[in-house]
Protein backbone atom coordinates (compact mmCIF):
# COMPACT_ATOMS: atom_id res chain seq x y z
CA UNK A 1 0.00 0.00 0.00
CA UNK A 2 2.45 2.47 1.21
CA UNK A 3 4.58 1.62 -2.23
CA UNK A 4 1.61 2.03 -3.94
CA UNK A 5 1.27 5.78 -2.69
CA UNK A 6 4.66 6.58 -3.15
CA UNK A 7 4.04 5.59 -6.94
CA UNK A 8 1.28 7.61 -7.48
CA UNK A 9 3.07 10.82 -5.98
CA UNK A 10 6.19 10.28 -7.80
CA UNK A 11 3.70 10.26 -11.21
CA UNK A 12 1.92 12.76 -10.08
CA UNK A 13 5.39 15.12 -10.04
CA UNK A 14 6.24 14.08 -13.88
CA UNK A 15 5.50 16.87 -16.66
CA UNK A 16 1.62 16.78 -17.77
CA UNK A 17 3.02 15.68 -20.99
CA UNK A 18 5.05 12.88 -19.71
CA UNK A 19 2.35 11.57 -17.64
CA UNK A 20 -0.20 11.85 -20.69
CA UNK A 21 2.25 9.78 -22.98
CA UNK A 22 2.48 7.34 -20.59
CA UNK A 23 -0.94 6.70 -20.10
CA UNK A 24 -1.35 6.58 -23.63
CA UNK A 25 1.09 4.29 -23.63
CA UNK A 26 -0.24 1.88 -21.09
CA UNK A 27 -3.69 1.75 -22.25
CA UNK A 28 -2.69 0.88 -25.94
CA UNK A 29 -5.37 -0.32 -27.59
CA UNK A 30 -6.18 -1.57 -31.52
CA UNK A 31 -7.58 0.48 -33.29
CA UNK A 32 -10.83 -1.39 -35.80
CA UNK A 33 -10.43 0.34 -39.43
CA UNK A 34 -11.43 -1.19 -42.48
CA UNK A 35 -9.30 -1.87 -45.90
CA UNK A 36 -8.15 1.59 -47.77
CA UNK A 37 -9.63 3.92 -45.00
CA UNK A 38 -7.52 7.28 -43.78
CA UNK A 39 -7.74 8.94 -40.08
CA UNK A 40 -5.67 12.08 -40.52
CA UNK A 41 -2.56 12.32 -37.79
CA UNK A 42 -3.79 15.44 -36.29
CA UNK A 43 -7.24 13.08 -35.17
CA UNK A 44 -7.51 12.62 -31.40
CA UNK A 45 -9.06 8.97 -30.44
CA UNK A 46 -10.09 7.89 -27.04
CA UNK A 47 -11.03 4.65 -26.25
CA UNK A 48 -9.37 3.38 -29.36
CA UNK A 49 -10.93 -0.44 -28.95
CA UNK A 50 -14.29 1.05 -29.02
CA UNK A 51 -13.90 2.42 -31.84
CA UNK A 52 -14.64 0.93 -35.49
CA UNK A 53 -14.11 2.74 -39.10
CA UNK A 54 -14.99 1.06 -41.99
CA UNK A 55 -13.22 0.53 -45.23
CA UNK A 56 -12.50 3.30 -47.97
CA UNK A 57 -13.69 6.15 -44.98
CA UNK A 58 -11.78 9.41 -44.05
CA UNK A 59 -11.80 11.29 -41.08
CA UNK A 60 -10.67 14.32 -41.37
CA UNK A 61 -8.28 16.85 -39.25
CA UNK A 62 -8.70 17.93 -35.83
CA UNK A 63 -11.53 15.46 -35.52
CA UNK A 64 -11.80 14.07 -31.66
CA UNK A 65 -13.65 10.79 -31.29
CA UNK A 66 -14.12 10.21 -26.81
CA UNK A 67 -15.62 6.94 -25.63
CA UNK A 68 -16.90 8.06 -22.43
CA UNK A 69 -17.64 4.48 -21.18
CA UNK A 70 -14.73 2.29 -22.21
CA UNK A 71 -16.27 -1.29 -21.80
CA UNK A 72 -14.20 -4.52 -23.10
CA UNK A 73 -14.90 -5.60 -26.84
CA UNK A 74 -18.07 -3.13 -27.41
CA UNK A 75 -17.97 -0.59 -30.05
CA UNK A 76 -19.50 2.75 -28.98
CA UNK A 77 -18.39 4.52 -32.06
CA UNK A 78 -18.64 3.01 -35.23
CA UNK A 79 -18.49 4.75 -38.93
CA UNK A 80 -19.27 2.81 -41.87
CA UNK A 81 -18.11 2.38 -45.23
CA UNK A 82 -17.80 5.20 -48.11
CA UNK A 83 -17.67 7.70 -45.39
CA UNK A 84 -16.28 11.74 -45.32
CA UNK A 85 -16.14 12.91 -41.83
CA UNK A 86 -15.04 16.60 -42.18
CA UNK A 87 -12.87 18.61 -40.12
CA UNK A 88 -13.06 19.56 -36.22
CA UNK A 89 -16.14 17.19 -36.06
CA UNK A 90 -16.37 15.88 -32.30
CA UNK A 91 -17.78 12.45 -31.35
CA UNK A 92 -18.74 11.84 -27.65
CA UNK A 93 -20.62 8.98 -26.89
CA UNK A 94 -22.95 7.69 -24.25
CA UNK A 95 -24.47 4.25 -25.35
CA UNK A 96 -22.93 4.18 -29.14
CA UNK A 97 -22.75 6.79 -31.83
CA UNK A 98 -23.26 4.99 -34.88
CA UNK A 99 -22.14 6.42 -38.60
CA UNK A 100 -23.92 4.36 -41.51
CA UNK A 101 -22.45 3.76 -44.66
CA UNK A 102 -22.07 6.71 -47.34
CA UNK A 103 -22.32 9.66 -44.63
CA UNK A 104 -20.93 12.77 -45.27
CA UNK A 105 -20.34 14.94 -42.28
CA UNK A 106 -19.27 18.71 -43.03
CA UNK A 107 -16.84 20.97 -41.00
CA UNK A 108 -17.29 21.55 -37.39
CA UNK A 109 -20.05 18.91 -36.81
CA UNK A 110 -20.72 18.03 -33.28
CA UNK A 111 -22.58 14.49 -31.80
CA UNK A 112 -23.14 14.88 -28.17
CA UNK A 113 -24.44 11.74 -26.71
CA UNK A 114 -23.05 12.01 -23.66
CA UNK A 115 -22.81 14.98 -21.10
CA UNK A 116 -21.33 15.09 -17.70
CA UNK A 117 -23.82 14.41 -14.78
CA UNK A 118 -25.28 17.53 -12.65
CA UNK A 119 -26.85 16.11 -9.59
CA UNK A 120 -24.82 17.13 -7.01
CA UNK A 121 -23.47 20.69 -7.55
CA UNK A 122 -21.41 20.41 -4.32
CA UNK A 123 -19.13 18.21 -6.09
CA UNK A 124 -17.11 19.45 -9.48
CA UNK A 125 -18.59 18.42 -12.67
CA UNK A 126 -15.25 17.06 -13.68
CA UNK A 127 -15.47 14.55 -11.15
CA UNK A 128 -19.33 13.87 -11.63
CA UNK A 129 -18.88 11.48 -14.48
CA UNK A 130 -20.53 10.86 -17.87
CA UNK A 131 -24.06 9.40 -18.58
CA UNK A 132 -24.00 6.51 -20.71
CA UNK A 133 -27.57 5.79 -22.14
CA UNK A 134 -27.71 7.50 -25.37
CA UNK A 135 -27.60 6.19 -28.58
CA UNK A 136 -27.21 8.75 -32.11
CA UNK A 137 -27.80 6.77 -35.10
CA UNK A 138 -27.16 8.33 -38.47
CA UNK A 139 -28.32 6.25 -41.44
CA UNK A 140 -27.11 4.98 -44.53
CA UNK A 141 -26.32 8.49 -47.39
CA UNK A 142 -27.16 11.19 -44.93
CA UNK A 143 -25.59 14.90 -45.38
CA UNK A 144 -24.62 16.65 -42.17
CA UNK A 145 -24.10 20.26 -42.69
CA UNK A 146 -21.17 22.72 -41.30
CA UNK A 147 -21.57 23.20 -37.55
CA UNK A 148 -24.55 20.92 -37.17
CA UNK A 149 -25.13 19.49 -33.12
CA UNK A 150 -26.59 16.03 -32.77
CA UNK A 151 -27.41 16.13 -29.23
CA UNK A 152 -29.05 13.34 -26.91
CA UNK A 153 -30.71 10.39 -27.80
CA UNK A 154 -31.69 10.89 -31.73
CA UNK A 155 -31.97 8.57 -34.97
CA UNK A 156 -31.79 10.19 -38.34
CA UNK A 157 -33.47 8.18 -41.12
CA UNK A 158 -31.54 7.15 -43.99
CA UNK A 159 -31.23 9.76 -47.08
CA UNK A 160 -31.60 12.62 -45.11
CA UNK A 161 -30.13 16.08 -45.25
CA UNK A 162 -29.44 18.26 -42.04
CA UNK A 163 -28.87 22.04 -42.91
CA UNK A 164 -26.03 24.46 -42.03
CA UNK A 165 -25.55 25.16 -37.87
CA UNK A 166 -28.93 22.98 -37.46
CA UNK A 167 -29.49 21.45 -33.60
CA UNK A 168 -30.94 18.14 -33.97
CA UNK A 169 -32.88 17.53 -30.78
CA UNK A 170 -35.54 14.65 -31.95
CA UNK A 171 -35.40 11.82 -34.43
CA UNK A 172 -35.03 12.91 -38.25
CA UNK A 173 -37.10 10.31 -40.65
CA UNK A 174 -35.82 9.05 -43.85
CA UNK A 175 -35.34 11.39 -46.58
CA UNK A 176 -36.13 14.60 -44.96
CA UNK A 177 -34.78 17.97 -45.35
CA UNK A 178 -34.04 20.12 -41.41
CA UNK A 179 -32.99 22.85 -40.78
CA UNK A 180 -33.31 25.12 -37.56
CA UNK A 181 -32.55 25.36 -33.97
CA UNK A 182 -34.12 23.00 -32.99
CA UNK A 183 -34.16 21.10 -36.23
CA UNK A 184 -37.40 21.31 -38.45
CA UNK A 185 -38.61 18.86 -41.22
CA UNK A 186 -39.23 21.52 -44.35
CA UNK A 187 -38.89 19.14 -47.33
CA UNK A 188 -39.07 15.66 -48.32
CA UNK A 189 -38.40 13.45 -51.02
CA UNK A 190 -41.20 12.07 -53.01
CA UNK A 191 -40.08 9.33 -54.84
CA UNK A 192 -43.00 9.31 -56.89
CA UNK A 193 -42.17 13.42 -58.66
CA UNK A 194 -38.08 12.26 -57.88
CA UNK A 195 -38.03 15.73 -55.93
CA UNK A 196 -37.89 17.50 -52.93
CA UNK A 197 -41.00 18.57 -51.85
CA UNK A 198 -42.69 20.52 -48.55
CA UNK A 199 -43.94 18.10 -46.14
CA UNK A 200 -47.60 18.84 -47.00
CA UNK A 201 -47.18 17.85 -50.61
CA UNK A 202 -45.43 14.78 -49.94
CA UNK A 203 -48.81 12.37 -50.86
CA UNK A 204 -49.36 9.31 -48.41
CA UNK A 205 -48.86 6.57 -50.61
CA UNK A 206 -44.87 7.81 -51.62
CA UNK A 207 -43.05 4.82 -50.36
CA UNK A 208 -39.84 4.76 -49.44
CA UNK A 209 -37.36 2.22 -49.58
CA UNK A 210 -36.24 0.48 -46.51
CA UNK A 211 -32.45 1.05 -45.23
CA UNK A 212 -31.40 -2.27 -46.46
CA UNK A 213 -32.63 -1.69 -49.95
CA UNK A 214 -31.47 1.88 -50.06
CA UNK A 215 -28.10 0.42 -49.10
CA UNK A 216 -28.48 -2.31 -51.32
CA UNK A 217 -29.04 -0.15 -53.91
CA UNK A 218 -26.23 2.56 -53.56
CA UNK A 219 -23.60 -0.74 -53.21
CA UNK A 220 -24.72 -1.63 -56.69
CA UNK A 221 -24.37 1.41 -58.49
CA UNK A 222 -21.47 2.88 -56.15
CA UNK A 223 -19.18 -0.13 -54.41
CA UNK A 224 -16.14 2.00 -53.60
CA UNK A 225 -16.62 6.00 -53.96
CA UNK A 226 -13.49 8.11 -55.26
CA UNK A 227 -13.15 10.09 -51.78
CA UNK A 228 -11.79 13.60 -51.49
CA UNK A 229 -8.67 12.51 -49.57
CA UNK A 230 -6.80 16.04 -50.27
CA UNK A 231 -10.15 17.32 -48.15
CA UNK A 232 -8.75 15.84 -45.35
CA UNK A 233 -6.52 18.05 -43.87
CA UNK A 234 -3.40 21.06 -44.88
CA UNK A 235 -0.99 18.11 -44.39
CA UNK A 236 -2.41 16.55 -47.29
CA UNK A 237 -1.31 19.08 -49.84
CA UNK A 238 -2.68 22.13 -51.60
CA UNK A 239 -4.17 22.41 -55.37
Amino acid sequence: MFLKKRLRAMFACLPIKLRCLIQSLRCQGRLQIGRGSHIHSSVHLLGKENIRVGRNTCVSQGSWLNVNHRQKDKIAIEIGNNCFIGKNNFFTSGDMISIADYTLTSIDCKFIGSTHKIDDPEVPYLLTGTTDTNQIIIGVNCFIGAGVTVLGNVKVGHGSVIGANSFVLHDIPPFSIAIGNPAKIIKQYSFLYKAWLPTSEVLLENKIPSELEYLTQLKNKFPQLDIPWIAAGKSMGDL
